[in-house]
């Protein structure tokens, strides 16, 4: 029997895994994360136990694709966002857009992974390029003139802390218009400041 060409085999295990992503999702909903298992994963994506193992051996090597994949969208348009011949402020407001919309598309599998050591895992993961990405929107901001020249990477983090707010309601059972509100209210502190007295959308002279 003639062996699969490395494309074949590439796009067989890109179906494979699409096919077993929709299957863990399905059973997460269902049974939460302790009642994810194996067994039923292979079953919701029709496949032999054995087979499932040949591409994820435990199940939390299978939890951690689940979340990569989730977050993967969001990580490849934030690196679309920098690169983008955009103001700071525009590019800052696409980054909190883009996140509300990733969470109220996967709202209820974050709800399930929130708190667990998975999703601590790839918070960690994940911490360290968000930071770096709001760092470099800040240092541009200041060198445009559009935010004041405080130290970038104390604003990021500082603005990183809000973020994760964003997250949290979302984990949570607050409504989805609290997060709504959240957002706006997020978005026009980062881009007008909170002062009455500052002069909106105008870069400083």
């Amino acid at each position: 029997m003639p062996r699969l060409s490395e494309a074949r085999k590439e796009l067989l295990t890109t179906m494979m895994k699409e096919s077993i992503f929709e299957a863990t999702t399905s059973v997460l909903c269902e049974h939460g994360v302790d009642g994810t298992t194996m067994n039923r994963v292979a079953a919701a994506a029709d496949l032999a136990k054995s087979s499932l193992y040949d591409y994820f051996p435990s199940k939390d090597e299978l939890l951690e694709f689940v979340a990569d994949r989730l977050e993967a969208p969001f990580m490849q348009t934030l690196d679309e966002i920098l690169a983008a011949d955009l103001p700071a402020p525009q590019k800052l407001e696409r980054v909190l857009r883009t996140a509300f919309e990733t969470c109220a598309n996967h709202r209820a599998i974050i709800r399930l992974l929130a708190h667990s050591d998975r999703e601590y895992e790839a918070r960690n993961k994940t911490r360290p390029r968000i930071l770096a990405a709001f760092t470099a929107i800040f240092t541009q901001g200041i060198r445009e003139g559009y935010f004041h020249p405080h130290n970038p990477a104390h604003t990021a983090r500082m603005f990183l802390g809000a973020f994760r707010e964003l997250f949290e309601l979302w984990s949570s059972n607050a409504p989805e218009e609290a997060a709504n509100e959240y957002l706006e209210v997020l978005v026009d502190a980062a881009l007008h400041g909170l002062s009455i007295h500052v002069h909106k959308s105008e870069p400083a002279t």
